[in-house]
């Protein structure tokens, strides 16, 4: 896949697509808007991916569409923001492109910086830093999370970067810039219609073309967190549960199809990842919340075949001994992080010590 990126640097001005997911977000989106016009880099569009809003956004954004940069594209059924994503993906027109909250904000010189990053890195699929956080108000948030406590090297590469990803998602989605070229061939990947983990299901495909991600210390925009965020059902609480383990099982499984880098890391760590997901499945179906769907999904990634149904019962005592020694090499691991990682923490990538 890596001869199918076109080098844009002959592109003194490159056109950036900014792709906006929102859902009853008017509140924030004049904020947002105008902090994109704002930029010291003009030459940008917007697309505003209204998923089924039924507070005013239609007419907030009314005043913004005067600005021949800002479009919006609106579908009345709520689809979530992994499918309502790629129909922004395949309308945008970008040589590189963004995606954040409606309710986060960019600083002036965001897009003039990540631009400039990526044209001096042509083999650079992704760009990104971290984000200073705000809360409702616009205040930082108080005894909330910080930023990433990471120190990232300024270049990712393969081999490292995939096992990276698969270990954590160490992007935050709003202050990425990725390369559209990059990103194109990825499009057939990404109907899985993920609530909590799109951005890093995306990522994981992304890091398996063989590219590299590129990183700025310093922050460039804002990313909002709620204080409402923090409360969730249990059934919602599942389905993060859930994803946190199917993501990089289903992730990395279908990058072994495009990607030697895929393929070498399944290879590593796929029957890991299955029993770790199996772990998490187990736990799930003690408290009541795994879903049916949820196992025969991880099963079709790890056995890549769409014949009969798996029994869970009949998978947990084929992968007892596996189970039991995941959950030993997990815990393990997990001693000698000092970062709490979201993934297969048995990678044990010296970033998170």
């Amino acid at each position: 896949m890596r001869s199918r990126m076109a080098n844009s640097s002959a592109s003194r001005t490159p056109l950036v697509s900014i792709l906006v997911p929102t859902y009853n977000a008017a509140r924030y989106l004049p904020e947002l808007c105008q902090s994109i016009q704002a930029q010291t880099y003009p030459h940008f569009e917007v697309i505003i991916g209204d998923d089924g809003s039924t507070d005013n956004t239609t007419s907030v954004m009314a005043p913004f569409l005067q600005d021949s940069r800002f479009r919006v594209l609106r579908w009345e059924q709520n689809r979530g923001v992994g499918i309502g994503s790629v129909i922004m993906l395949s309308a945008m027109r970008g040589d590189y492109w963004g995606w954040t909250g409606a309710d986060d904000v960019y600083y002036p010189t965001f897009l003039e910086k990540r631009v400039a990053l990526l044209e001096a890195n042509p083999q650079a699929c992704l760009a990104h830093g971290p984000a200073e956080l705000i809360n409702e108000f616009g205040q930082p948030p108080q005894g909330g999370p910080g930023p990433l406590p990471l120190s990232l090297p300024p270049t990712l590469r393969p081999p490292r970067l995939l096992p990276v990803l698969v270990q954590h998602n160490i992007i935050m989605a709003s202050s990425a810039m990725i390369r559209t070229s990059a990103t194109l061939p990825l499009l057939p990947y990404l109907h899985w219609a993920w609530l909590y983990a799109s951005d890093w299901f995306f990522y994981i495909l992304l890091a398996a073309t063989g590219f590299e991600l590129v990183w700025d210390p310093q922050m460039h925009n804002k990313y909002r967190v709620h204080s409402t965020s923090l409360s969730i059902s249990p059934e919602k609480d599942n389905l993060r549960r859930a994803e946190r383990r199917l993501v990089p099982l289903v992730g990395l499984r279908l990058a072994a199809q495009y990607s030697q880098w895929g393929a070498e890391c399944w290879g590593r760590w796929g029957r890991v990842l299955y029993w770790q997901w199996l772990r998490q499945a187990v736990a799930l179906k003690s408290r009541g919340g795994l879903r049916p769907e949820w196992t025969q999904l991880g099963a079709r990634a790890y056995y890549t075949a769409r014949g009969r149904p798996v029994s869970f019962p009949v998978e947990i005592g084929k992968h007892a001994l596996g189970i039991l020694a995941t959950d030993l090499s997990y815990r393990r691991a997990l001693k000698r992080q000092g970062f709490p990682v979201s993934g297969l923490a048995q990678i044990d990538d010296p970033i998170f010590r």
